[in-house]
């Protein structure tokens, strides 16, 4: 039986993305690092969440929360991660 996709195949940089913007990039690769690290399973990810995670990473800031809600979508399963960069097919 074939391995279970999981976050933790999807850490590398999704670069030319769907929705064509680095930050949103940058934050889509951060929600799939999370998800990784706190049971590397897809699942959607709350705000609330995300930051408290940034924040023990040392480098957020606030403005994070509009790419987040943007590259949220793509970060629930496998197959929305493929749809979203041809880097993570």
């Amino acid at each position: 039986m074939p391995e279970k996709t999981k976050p933790s195949h999807f850490l590398n940089n999704p670069f030319s993305s769907s929705l064509q913007n680095s930050e949103s990039e940058w934050v889509a690769r951060n929600i799939m690092c999370i998800l990784s690290r706190t049971g590397d399973t897809f699942r959607t990810l709350a705000w609330d969440e995300y930051k408290k995670e940034r924040l023990k990473d040392g480098e957020f800031t606030e403005r994070e929360k509009g790419y987040f809600n943007k590259a949220k979508p793509y970060c629930v399963s496998a197959e929305e991660a493929r749809n979203f960069s041809k880097a993570w097919e």
